[in-house]
């Protein structure tokens, strides 16, 4: 290390490999603390990924926060459980797919105890036929058919506990299958308001693109931000703010077609996919969920109070071909800007504008 190093990373010569870990670790704790981020164990996390460029993606989610000047910690722990946190969906995953392979490991022991069954009694019959002749007396035709008889009775209850096992099998693997959908179901939601999360979001947004770039299909993409949300929190709390972001969520869920995806996309804003949907459609429809969410009137539960109108600003890009995932996301983010910008709780699609009545 250079002579001007801070006495902080001089290190002895056994120590100089993590002279680097201390550096990045206090490069982290100072970026917590310039931007006044709670100290929390994935914030440090985050942050130490961070200046140690450890992870290109990181790099770019993080850059992308400190480009709109604040480190939201909701964006923080979704960075973190995208790309760092060791994701509990898999272990999950895991322990389902060790219960399947069990159950088929099962499946074929019964197949080959059947198949060895089947040889047993194949030969048992040759056996049978081969020591049966035109001149054989009555006692060996007695013999020969009892024995037909009880090869006859055992590879019928071979073929019952063949047929329950195949039938408890097909039970379990079904069940297994469901609880590894549901797993990764989860995997793509966001816990509090069950919209699709981001992680959801980049997968869908980069199929869309795919098929628009083949087939040459409409695609929109809307991201929608809550109107002084930061002034619900800090009014009523950040559990009403939860509760309204709900609302939110619910109010656009109910108003998209089956083939459009809502996700959570950060803190209050929401990005909602829009395939097979021109512009002009695609503003029609923000514009209705603008409207339903204003003509909402929210109350406290206890006291009744009311929150008054909760508006929402959103910004609409419609895909031209050439064009990357980010450069989407960039335009119709320059035009919630532009919605925020000229007054809020209305919609920017280009150059057309659909403002509150």
């Amino acid at each position: 290390m250079s002579d001007d190093t801070p006495t902080l990373f001089r290190c002895p010569p056994d120590q100089k490999a993590f002279a680097k870990v201390y550096e990045y670790g206090d490069q982290a704790s100072r970026l917590i603390m310039r931007h006044g981020t709670p100290p929390l164990p994935n914030t440090y996390a985050l942050m130490y990924a961070y200046v140690a460029r450890s992870d290109e993606k990181v790099v770019v989610a993080v850059d992308e926060m400190l480009e709109r000047g604040a480190l939201c910690q909701y964006e923080i722990d979704e960075v973190y459980n995208l790309h760092l946190r060791p994701a509990e969906e898999d272990h999950k995953r895991e322990t389902i797919n060790r219960e399947v392979e069990e159950h088929l490991s099962s499946l074929l022991d019964l197949v080959g105890s059947s198949v060895e069954n089947s040889d047993q009694f194949e030969n048992a019959l040759q056996q049978i036929a081969h020591g049966l002749t035109e001149s054989a007396s009555s006692s060996h035709l007695s013999s020969a058919l009892a024995r037909l008889l009880s090869e006859n009775r055992r590879m019928t209850d071979q073929s019952r506990r063949l047929q329950d096992g195949l039938r408890e099998s097909k039970t379990q693997i079904e069940r297994l299958q469901q609880e590894l959908e549901m797993v990764r179901n989860e995997s793509l939601r966001d816990p509090l308001t069950a919209a699709y999360n981001r992680r959801a979001f980049d997968l869908r947004l980069d199929a869309e693109l795919e098929a628009a770039q083949k087939n040459g299909a409409q695609l929109c993409l809307a991201i929608a931000d809550l109107d002084h949300f930061k002034r619900v929190n800090d009014n009523f709390g950040h559990r009403v703010g939860d509760e309204v972001l709900k609302v939110f969520a619910t109010v656009i869920s109910n108003n998209i077609k089956g083939q459009d995806l809502a996700a959570r996309y950060g803190g209050e804003e929401f990005a909602i996919i829009l395939p097979a949907t021109d512009l002009p459609a695609a503003t029609r429809l923000i514009d209705r969920i603008r409207e339903r969410m204003h003509e909402r009137r929210l109350v406290l539960k206890n006291s009744k109070k009311p929150l008054g109108a909760i508006s929402a600003s959103f910004g609409i890009a419609q895909y031209v071909p050439g064009m990357s995932a980010a450069d989407l996301i960039e335009r119709a983010d320059q035009r919630l800007y532009l919605a925020k910008a000229q007054g809020r709780n209305r919609v920017k699609a280009d150059d057309t504008a659909s403002d509150a009545a």
